[in-house]
């Protein structure tokens, strides 16, 4: 393993077009049910989903619950210079499972809460994703995300204090393919294939106080740990005479320091089927960062018909902010708002729902400030005895300049549907 020059190095980083604007908070759980709220559920979290919100709202839980959530996503990026020229477009799309619980009421005397055994995926990467600039396409097609399968507990201690912990281990990781396809004569093509294998462990704290009748107080902490990587890398250059150069290489030599996560929240039941909520959240991003990572630069081209270069050493940094890698990145922030109205229709029930968010993001304009994107969700469901059926929407938006001058900005959709099968019907 070697290291290049500095200018060399930053450059082969750009062969990696991993970009998580927009799904990068840890803090945000999963569930149509919280998102068509605007994400406010860290203190009316009180079905299967309370896992990755606030595993304190697992106490609520009378009857044993299956639940699966599903998410599909779409992004659309858009660079542009002062001049109003296009640099670049990119679209993104995504089809995961987002979340799968089983449940089960607990006991203990005078307490009573749920355990839990979830999963989530909390970043995802799966999906395809094409860039194209001026010179070039560039494809790419990836499968994975960062895991938690986590054991949790919610127990109701007091008449109005409610706790919670899981505790998780994270996993997966994601595969990628990239193909750099140029359009200029003589250009060589690139494919870059990445394994990145993730494993560590952290908890998830939360607390709910009801100082009076329908109002809840929460407070919910994710501690930040280090994980192990397993990297492998292979780049195939493919050159405009027909000659083909591989290198690759693998390294288990590879951490990453995953942030920590706070989040307070507030809900209102002013009437039994009317909830107002408000969430306030931050990630510790500007901690975050990936030790001994690399790239790969490529092979020399063969001439007039001479054996293969030997492969060259793989470029490797010390440190580098992850998942900005060449950029700065700053902490981020949510403020999150919503509301939900159910209405009664004989032996159903529908939930209307509708929220705010707005989403300030770890990477750093030009001026240092890291830009907020504001989004805006909706949502219904069904409720029909022992089946919870929840649908949501969310759009966000957001602009800002780099540190190059050039106007970034991004669109995304979600559509997320959840399912919830209480045994024993509703409680």
């Amino acid at each position: 393993m070697g290291q290049a020059a500095p200018a060399l190095a930053q450059a082969s980083l750009g062969q990696d077009e991993i970009d998580l604007t927009g799904r990068a908070n840890p803090i945000q759980g999963a569930g149509a049910r919280a998102l068509g709220m605007g994400g406010a559920f860290l203190a009316r979290a009180d079905d299967a989903t309370a896992a990755s919100w606030n595993p304190a709202g697992l106490s609520y839980l009378r009857r044993p619950e299956v639940t699966v959530v599903g998410n599909h996503a779409l992004i659309d990026g858009h660079k542009t210079t002062l001049e109003g020229t296009a640099t670049e477009d990119s679209t993104f799309q995504s089809d995961t499972l987002d979340f799968g619980a089983l449940t089960y009421p607990l006991h203990l005397g005078s307490v009573s809460g749920a355990a839990q055994v979830s999963y989530q995926r909390v970043i995802p990467f799966s999906g395809t994703r094409t860039v194209t600039r001026l010179s070039q396409t560039i494809s790419i097609d990836a499968h994975g995300g960062f895991d938690v399968i986590a054991l949790g507990t919610g127990l109701q201690v007091t008449r109005h204090l409610r706790v919670g912990a899981t505790l998780n281990r994270w996993t997966n990781g994601y595969h990628q393919n990239l193909t750099r396809n140029p359009a200029i004569e003589g250009e060589k093509i690139r494919q870059l294939e990445l394994n990145l294998d993730f494993k560590g462990w952290n908890t998830n704290l939360g607390a709910i106080w009801s100082p009076v009748e329908d109002v809840n107080l929460a407070a919910v902490f994710k501690t930040s740990f280090t994980g192990d990587i397993n990297l492998s890398r292979m780049r195939t250059d493919t050159y405009s005479t027909g000659s083909v150069t591989k290198n690759a290489y693998t390294s288990s030599d590879v951490s990453l320091d995953f942030p920590a996560a706070v989040g307070f929240g507030a809900s209102w039941r002013p009437r039994s089927p009317l909830t107002i909520s408000a969430d306030y959240t931050r990630s510790y991003w500007s901690g975050a960062y990936i030790h001994n990572y690399f790239t790969l630069p490529p092979t020399p081209e063969p001439k007039g018909g001479a054996a293969p270069s030997a492969s060259p050493p793989s470029v490797t940094f010390a440190r580098l902010p992850w998942p900005q890698l060449t950029l700065a990145q700053s902490d981020s922030e949510q403020i999150r708002a919503g509301v939900e109205y159910v209405v009664l229709a004989g032996k159903f029930k529908v939930p209307i729902r509708v929220g705010y968010f707005s989403d300030q993001q770890l990477a750093q304009a030009a001026d240092g400030s890291a830009p907020r994107f504001n989004s805006w969700t909706a949502g219904t469901g069904l409720i029909v005895g022992p089946v919870l059926f929840d649908v949501a929407f969310l759009y966000q938006s957001g602009a800002f300049f780099d540190s190059n001058g050039v106007r970034n900005s991004i669109t995304t959709r979600r559509f997320v549907a959840s399912m919830i099968y209480r045994l024993g019907g509703l409680p």
